[in-house]
């Protein structure tokens, strides 16, 4: 219903009124109104703006693109529409110019007070060139609502209301849930207006209406059809003759319903064949087809001629262009024009929007549909092949006006994605799909916009004829679909024992090959090598990443070799520690020495670089030289803290916190860990939530002997089971079974449950080939055993972990080896050797010593004195052993390729 004709809903307006006080006096909330399509929600909002009070209202809407794909869209819009009545200062709409939107987050910093915040919102999400991850959205929706948070402190009191929420993107629900917790302690109502028949269709909105309501964090109004003393007041301001109880029975109130059989005074036109009952108390798919019948009731009254330009309209959206009608049609564009503009101008069922840029660059009038109603009612009456060839020609022509998409917004570019895909032009709808899920990463969409986009583009591209053009973006939309989601990867087998993934990366390999593009080929193989690393260990994923490197080199392309290096450099250490920092160091010199990757603003070189500098500080540690890698690692984690959207800060904490902790700075390490666990707090398990998780829990443990520790540790091992990553799963059960021997004194079932743990972690390693990960599992067992006694069991697993170790060298990446050797000589001793078990003694205090030797003199003497395990070595060390180290000379060999595992990242 209008709003000049509004009637009825008291009972609703004076509950709207009372939470509107109660926000207003400082405790604030959430109100949902929700009913059919048709039912007077933003009427009843219009009214109770209009009434007045102490607060200011604010409306927005969401976005409608494809799927629900505008990132933050209605938030964005409702910050600048915050900052609207400063002097001079325009909101940046989403049909802004294509100048502005181009420099999103830069813009953002406009916004006095949040800028830099909402700046991060837009960059943390930015993503690929191929090959680095884009972070998981978490951080940017707490970041949005602390930003949002902050806007409302200046404008108290505030209504705002968020209409057409059944298409709300998945990033603004999350922001909405942090909004709902805090929001209560502020002057502002939130009103989220949508369609109940359709909220149940978008998952991400119904969890947030579920979730709010449950928690107590919201009231809900459920509109109805209008009672018979409004619709008698409705049909008295009307004129009408029919009585009201009549139009209750024929409407059921539904305020659609009345104003098209009143508000143009032609009766109650009802389809042939309906008997136009509707029950007052129906439900709300009934009532919406009923409103849907009488929408086509209405429209069969116009003419063939104007129906069909509807009808073309109506393939366009609910917004249509007259000259996009007119090409369409092949019909004149001045003769289109005036009928739309008299169809506007007498039936109502249209209306003239104010133009825009592109309404200029179209030389178009930009027209919108009164109701979605009336859109979605001429759309479906038309056949598919009818809408099929209208898609196509309403994409060919925006495709000719976007000069190649630089001049599309990125709502327009979404439509335009939407017009190829529904037009069937696979390789068009291909090309803009990677076009837009690019533009969407640079812009501020979260991963599972990104993912989105990519996926309807996959699909489109594989329908598309073979070709080099078809393969290049089958290969970069896989490329955008495995990046945006690696920090929520899953990569345990199906039952048939295939992963997704893994056929993912296969096929973009293959794609690749067909393309022509050699550094696309490159890339596509390192990120199989990655999703093999993550799906089946280091053995399968070593191949790809080497060649990869090898290809990189080859072709000499700064970015590629940079790309290539980072993550062949990574796991490289797990079998060659001094040929992953060989490998690292030429990447990490290759991107200083080229000017292009150097000034480069692309996230993905910066995460790049970062990360080669994590990894040379983490793998000179792992090398035993302590001093050199907890420097690295000590400078780069600020430069990785100014960087959040870069993904890298859990990773980089971690390292730090293991390097911190190797020197006896407990504390310091504890503190990462904990500031690492809080980068991400609810939604999606992730691989390395567990693990952060996990050394925390072990820290409790370690160092203070607290219970709550082990809580952590089931908290972790249960997120890695869900994740099931062969890279990062054994970290986390090697340090829940050592927790929980440890604490076997208080419980016996921690020590049963710890065997447990180790003979499938054991299993699991061997199969996957991490070995690292299966060196501290088998002296883990080593140790579970002695301690039940068995010391022939004990001595088996023990002898395995220590000749993996000499076979070594005794110098494997993210391997403590004399800890593995002191466990070993409490073994041998247990088997009468004690000669042997001197020995082992002995070589671990001198690795103990070298890596002291790289430390200075504060340092050393804590690393020396503090570490229990150095000072148990030492102690334990004969006189003449301390004294001697032509044995030890003789002993300790160069490292040779084997991998290996202490309670570290494998990936």
């Amino acid at each position: 219903m209008s709003a000049d004709l509004f009637v009825g809903r008291e009972d609703e307006r004076s509950a709207i009124g009372a939470l509107v006080d109660h926000a207003c006096s400082g405790h604030g909330g959430f109100l949902i109104i929700d009913g059919p399509a048709g039912i007077g929600k933003s009427a009843l909002l219009h009214q109770v703006r209009e009434a007045g009070g102490p607060a200011d209202f604010l409306s927005v809407e969401c976005h409608l693109q494809v799927g629900q794909l505008e990132a933050y869209g209605p938030l964005i819009d409702l910050v600048w529409l915050i900052e609207r009545n400063r002097p001079r200062r325009r909101r940046l709409l989403r049909r802004s110019s294509d100048a502005v939107k181009q420099r999103w987050p830069e813009l953002l910093t406009l916004v006095p007070g949040v800028g830099s915040t909402l700046k991060m919102v837009a960059e943390t999400l930015s993503g690929p060139v191929p090959g680095a991850p884009l972070i998981e959205n978490r951080t940017a929706a707490r970041a949005m609502a602390d930003a949002l948070l902050r806007s409302i402190k200046e404008r108290h009191p505030l209504v705002i209301s968020i209409d057409d929420v059944h298409r709300i993107d998945e990033s603004s629900c999350s922001v909405l849930s942090y909004v709902a917790r805090a929001v209560q302690d502020h002057p502002v109502l939130f009103v989220l207006a949508g369609r109940s028949d359709e909220l149940a269709a978008n998952p991400a909105a119904r969890r947030l209406v579920e979730d709010l309501l449950s928690k107590g964090l919201a009231r809900r109004i459920q509109l109805r059809g209008l009672p018979v003393s409004a619709i008698a007041e409705y049909a008295e301001r009307m004129s009408a003759d029919v009585t009201a109880l009549e139009l209750a029975q024929r409407t059921g109130g539904h305020p659609l319903l009345l104003r098209y059989s009143l508000a143009r005074r032609r009766g109650l036109a009802l389809p042939p064949g309906s008997s136009g009952l509707v029950m007052p108390h129906s439900d709300d798919a009934r009532l919406a087809e009923q409103v849907r019948l009488m929408v086509a009731a209405q429209l069969s009254q116009l003419s063939e001629e104007d129906r069909r330009l509807l009808a073309v309209g109506a393939v366009e959206g609910r917004a249509f262009h007259s000259s996009v009608v007119a090409k369409v049609l092949d019909e004149r564009h001045d003769r289109v024009a005036d009928r739309l503009h008299r169809l506007a101008s007498q039936t109502g069922l249209l209306h003239v929007l104010r133009p825009d840029a592109w309404d200029e660059r179209l030389e178009a009038d930009r027209y919108a549909f009164e109701h979605d109603l009336v859109q979605e009612t001429l759309y479906l009456d038309q056949s598919e092949r009818q809408r099929q060839d209208r898609h196509r020609r309403i994409g060919q022509i925006m495709h000719e006006h976007s000069e190649d998409y630089r001049d599309l917004t990125q709502d327009l570019a979404l439509e335009l994605v939407r017009h190829r895909r529904l037009g069937h032009d696979w390789l068009a709808a291909g090309r803009v799909a990677h076009f837009v899920a690019c533009r969407l990463s640079e812009t501020g969409a979260s991963a599972p916009e990104v993912i989105k986009v990519a996926e309807h583009g996959l699909e489109c591209i594989r329908r598309a004829p073979a070709g080099e053009e078809s393969s290049q973006i089958r290969a970069q939309l896989i490329e955008l679909l495995l990046t945006a989601g690696e920090l929520s990867w899953r990569t345990k087998p199906e039952p048939d024992g295939t992963v997704r993934l893994e056929a993912l990366s296969t096929e973009a390999v293959v794609a690749a090959e067909g393309s022509g593009d050699v550094n696309l080929r490159i890339r596509a193989r390192y990120l199989h090598g990655k999703v093999l690393l993550y799906s089946r260990g280091m053995l399968a994923a070593v191949a790809p990443l080497q060649q990869a490197w090898q290809e990189a080199l080859d072709n000499g392309d700064a970015v590629s070799i940079l790309l290539a290096g980072c993550e062949y450099g990574r796991q490289l250490p797990k079998i060659d520690v001094e040929g992953g920092l060989a490998v690292l160091a030429h990447a990490e010199a290759t991107g200083s020495g080229d000017e292009a990757v150097r000034r480069s603003e692309d996230p993905v070189v910066q995460r790049a670089r970062l990360m080669v500098a994590l990894q040379i500080g983490i793998n000179l540690y792992d090398a035993g030289r302590l001093g050199a890698g907890l420097a690295r690692l000590r400078a780069t984690i600020p430069q990785v803290r100014r960087r959040p959207n870069l993904g890298l800060l859990p990773i980089g904490l971690n390292y730090l916190a293991q390097a911190e902790a190797g020197v006896g700075n407990y504390a310091e390490s504890e503190q990462c860990l904990m500031e690492a666990v809080g980068c991400r707090d609810e939604g999606e398990p992730d691989g390395w939530h567990a693990v952060n998780l996990a050394y925390l829990g072990a820290r409790r443990i370690q160092d203070h002997r607290d219970v709550s520790g082990l809580e952590h540790l089931r908290h972790a091992q249960a997120e890695a089971a869900v994740v099931w990553q062969a890279n990062l799963a054994p970290l986390v059960a090697n340090l829940y079974a050592a927790c929980l021997m440890a604490m076997a004194d208080l419980d016996r079932d921690h020590d049963e449950l710890a065997g447990d743990v180790l003979r499938g972690c054991l299993e699991e390693t061997q199969r996957t080939g991490m070995r690292r990960s299966e060196i501290v599992t088998l002296s883990l067992l080593g140790q579970w055993h002695l301690n039940h006694g068995n010391s022939q069991q004990a001595f088996q697993f023990s002898g395995r972990a220590v000749e993996h170790l000499r076979e070594a060298g005794w110098r494997l990446a993210a391997v403590t080896a004399e800890e593995v050797l002191f466990r070993h000589a409490a073994v041998q001793r247990a088997v009468g050797d004690d000669d042997a078990a001197g020995r082992s003694v002995d070589l671990a205090r001198s690795l103990v010593l070298d890596k002291a030797a790289t430390l200075d003199d504060d340092l050393r003497d804590r690393f020396l004195h503090r570490v229990p395990i150095n000072r148990s070595i030492l102690a334990a060390a004969e006189p003449q052993q301390q004294e001697s180290t032509h044995g030890r000379r003789q002993l300790i060999q160069e490292p040779r390729n084997v991998d290996s595992g202490r309670q570290r990242e494998e990936g």
